[in-house]
């Protein structure tokens, strides 16, 4: 069985198990060793090549890395297992394959929306509204439900105020917007207290309510142009960032997939490396993912940044320059 073949075994078997199954579980399935069904794990879940709604029960860990992801005893498991085919019948793979080559085009015109709603209509998500915002690269399978949900869009369209419990705390909000983050697969709710715009879970918000009072939307406001910036959910002051990434095997194909939802300005330099530049918000997420790459990445500015990334890098190597686990 060469490689192809088994990539689509995998996937079949993916689909059908929709418990999961773990590494362990595909590598004796498909009759060959841990270290090859790594390789073709990896090949699946993280290669620009393949855009393929795979996800592990270890994806909402604080350490996400590739590394923790590709051990025997994770659960994988297909975000589709039980919708084969969309009304157009294309099966899932084509369908959020049609779905990314969309995003990256550039134009608005009425056939590519029409396209992107008749996909869309398969996957239950209802009526596409302004209030609602899918950040990253999967499109929740899932129809939206709960009363929790129903009270923020009604209270969206009619413009009222809410009280949520957030974390024990009550607070009255000027509800803005629903967002689905797919790398956490979790929602948030988007709103506005006084000035400030922030996102709360929806984990942790554990009673809402509208209220009698009124509030005027912010006129031209976009949970898309919003969140434009934001590596993840995290909340924080905007950042100039410049990186240099070396072109070594795969870097520079990898990092142009993780960001080609964003609008980042990339300039090819003399030696082949590529400068990256763009306006973020989540630092700790951005250094998580600039540490991804190891020496392939150098944060160029600014300079406290550069300092936060020297931070981790000497307490990782403090781990290492003790000898209190070699007798072990």
């Amino acid at each position: 069985m060469d490689m192809i073949e088994r990539l689509e075994k995998i996937m079949t078997l993916i689909e059908a198990h929709p418990e999961g199954l773990s590494g362990r579980d595909l590598s004796e399935a498909c009759g060959v060793p841990w270290g090859t069904m790594k390789q073709d794990l990896k090949a699946l879940a993280f290669s620009p090549d393949y855009t393929i709604p795979l996800y592990t029960d270890h994806d909402e860990d604080l350490d996400e890395s590739e590394e923790n992801l590709l051990k025997p005893e994770v659960k994988w498991f297909l975000g589709t297992a039980e919708k084969r085919f969309t009304p157009v019948h294309l099966n899932v793979r084509e369908a959020l394959g049609v779905l990314g080559t969309l995003e990256i085009l550039r134009e608005e015109n009425a056939l590519k929306e029409g396209l992107r709603q008749k996909i869309l209509s398969g996957f239950d998500l209802g009526e596409e509204v302004t209030y609602r915002y899918i950040k990253g690269e999967f499109t929740p399978l899932d129809p939206i439900k709960g009363e929790t949900f129903s009270c923020i869009e009604n209270a969206i369209r009619g413009s009222r105020r809410m009280t949520i419990t957030f974390k024990g705390r009550v607070i009255k909000v000027d509800p803005l917007g629903i967002v689905y983050y797919s790398r956490l697969r979790k929602w948030y709710l988007v709103s506005r207290q006084g000035e400030t715009i922030k996102n709360y879970n929806l984990n942790n918000i554990t009673e809402v309510s509208e209220t009698n009072e009124g509030f005027v939307y912010p006129e031209g406001f976009s949970l898309k142009t919003w969140f434009g910036p934001r590596w993840g959910m995290e909340y924080g002051e905007l950042l100039q960032v410049k990186v240099r990434f070396l072109n070594r095997s795969q870097t520079l194909a990898k990092m142009r997939k993780d960001i080609a939802h964003r609008r980042s300005e990339l300039t090819t330099l003399e030696d082949g490396s590529v400068l990256f530049q763009d306006d973020i918000i989540g630092v700790n997420e951005f250094i998580s993912w600039i540490l991804g790459f190891g020496s392939a990445a150098e944060i160029l500015e600014p300079v406290e940044l550069r300092e936060l990334i020297l931070e981790r890098v000497r307490s990782t190597l403090e781990n290492y320059s003790k000898n209190k686990y070699l007798s072990l």
